[in-house]
Formats: structure tokens, sequence, C-alpha cells
């Protein structure tokens, strides 16, 4: 059983990461998630959040997103395929516009094989 919700798990990250230009995993409660949040409404750029809280398999999404990423905290953003960081991560990459390089990128990084 426990095989059967990793795979489930896998899929929905990649599935989540691979159709949204901008994936947010993060959690309903979190100031950090809030703040990377704001930033992409305040520049109108539409995203996807999964609210770990909020979500069934949340602590095993947040752990499987660890061994991907290498980050155990929220939010753990993701432009493109490409691994962002958290919200300290978003913040510096808006204001050094790699953020908006990201986000102009025609190609989508190729994911890990999860």
């Amino acid at each position: 059983m426990a095989s059967q919700v990793t795979a489930s798990v896998r899929n929905l990250i990649r599935t989540s990461i691979a159709s949204n230009p901008v994936m947010i995993f993060s959690k309903s409660y979190c100031p950090y998630c809030l703040r990377v949040k704001d930033l992409f409404d305040d520049l109108s750029v539409p995203y996807k959040a999964l609210e770990l809280d909020e979500h069934e398999d949340g602590e095993e999404i947040q752990n499987t997103l660890k061994q991907i990423s290498g980050q155990n905290t929220v939010p753990n953003v993701f432009i493109k395929g490409t691994h962002l960081g958290g919200s300290d991560d978003t913040q510096t990459a808006s204001q050094s516009g790699r953020l908006q390089e990201l986000l102009n990128k025609d190609v989508w990084a190729k994911q890990p094989d999860l």
C-alpha cells in the first residue's frame, strides 16, 4: 500500500510541475508562502498552489519534494520545471531579474526521474 501512495504522490508532483508554468507547494497558514503568492499576484503572473496542509497526502508530498529538490520547507517553487527554491530565493530572483528570465523561457526544464 505504501508504494502505491508513493507512486501516486510522485505522479501528483510530476504532473503538477509539468502542467503549471508556476507551481508553488505551499501551506495555507505559512507567512513565507503568502509572501511568494503575493509576489506573483503583484506581478500578475498566474500560479498553481498546492496547499500541503489541506491535502490528505500533504506530509508525504513534502517528504517527496525534499527527495526531489533537497528542500524540506515551504514554499517550494518551480518555474517551468526549474526548481527555484523558497521564499527568499524567489524574492531574490525577482529582484535580480532571474525570475523574469525563467518565466520568459520558451522551454521547460526536463524533470528529474521521480
